[in-house]
């Protein structure tokens, strides 16, 4: 049976003396073990729903329960159970990279012994250790990102909330972070991963939480999710930057198209459109010179639920 780490029953939260709602009616559980994305663009609300589930900020209606514990009345313990890495400015910027997660780790009750040892195994698995003795303040912003992380880890908790962890690093880094995703839930670790980047989180996550404008559209297993949008296929398109007017002209009426990169286009379509689309794109005169269809990913999914929610 799957043993519940946070329950939230209608959950709202508003700013502005209550003129703005940034969290709306949002209810979800999230059980232990598992990898949970909440995703969403920015301003969706994500954060502000993590700040009630660490205890940073109290609902104004609704609940958010810990193993059972009402958070905003056990703050102080839920606190020493989880870890949570933000996005917000790291306030040890003025110790040297191995103080910064040292220190961390006595704070959190390790022995001096025991915070040196996983000091040095985080430094390591991170690939931080040459860095050591520099000062936080003078390591480069992904530099920082990762010491930050580091924080994080040490103490082993159970629970790890991650605010957009791969923020301002570079893609051998962003891999490295998802390998140690993957490595932490492997040793049980329950991860609550909050992230706008889609498609590199698709790639770990159990389960996908989307929520936009303060509300929780949907909540998931990926495939169970893609197949909300199983009748169509994504068609990408590589034309001459001549000729990209003229392709979206021509295949307008076969849905929305976007142009991702300088000569890409790429769009949705339905199953029983895809003959008359391919004829249509071998015609000479759209300098078309390369095209695929692809099965549907979770970015299709989530752009799909905004529509829907934009329609309402």
């Amino acid at each position: 049976m799957l043993e519940p780490v946070y329950e939230l029953e209608n959950v709202t939260f508003y700013y502005k003396k209550g003129r703005y709602k940034a969290n709306d009616g949002i209810s979800l559980t999230i059980y232990k073990g598992e990898i949970i994305g909440i995703l969403g663009p920015n301003g969706a609300g994500k954060t502000t729903l993590i700040k009630q589930m660490i205890g940073q900020l109290a609902p104004a209606e609704g609940s958010v329960k810990f193993q059972g514990q009402e958070v905003s009345r056990n703050t102080k313990d839920v606190i020493q159970q989880i870890a949570y890495y933000s996005q917000e400015t790291f306030a040890l910027s003025f110790l040297k990279t191995w103080e910064a997660i040292y220190f961390t780790g006595r704070l959190k009750g390790l022995s001096k012994k025991e915070a040196k040892q996983q000091t040095e195994g985080i430094l390591l698995r991170l690939g931080m250790e040459t860095y050591r003795n520099k000062l936080v303040s003078k390591l480069s912003g992904g530099q920082r990102r990762l010491i930050s992380l580091g924080t994080t880890l040490i103490g082993q908790a159970s629970v790890i909330i991650l605010d957009e962890p791969t923020n301002e690093l570079d893609p051998l880094k962003r891999k490295l972070v998802w390998e140690i995703i993957r490595e932490l839930n492997h040793r049980g670790t329950t991860i609550i991963l909050v992230t706008h980047n889609i498609l590199e989180a698709e790639k770990v996550v159990h389960r996908v939480a989307v929520i936009d404008n303060g509300r929780l559209l949907a909540i998931d297993h990926v495939e169970k999710l893609k197949r909300k949008v199983d009748q169509r296929m994504r068609l990408e398109i590589y034309a001459q930057e001549a000729s990209i007017q003229k392709v979206q002209d021509s295949l307008e009426v076969f849905g929305k198209m976007e142009l991702v990169e300088d000569a890409k286009l790429s769009m949705l379509i339905e199953k029983n459109t895809i003959r008359t689309v391919i004829d249509l794109i071998q015609d000479e005169t759209l300098n078309i010179s390369q095209y695929s269809l692809l099965p549907p990913s979770l970015e299709d999914v989530y752009s799909m639920l905004q529509e829907q929610q934009r329609s309402e």
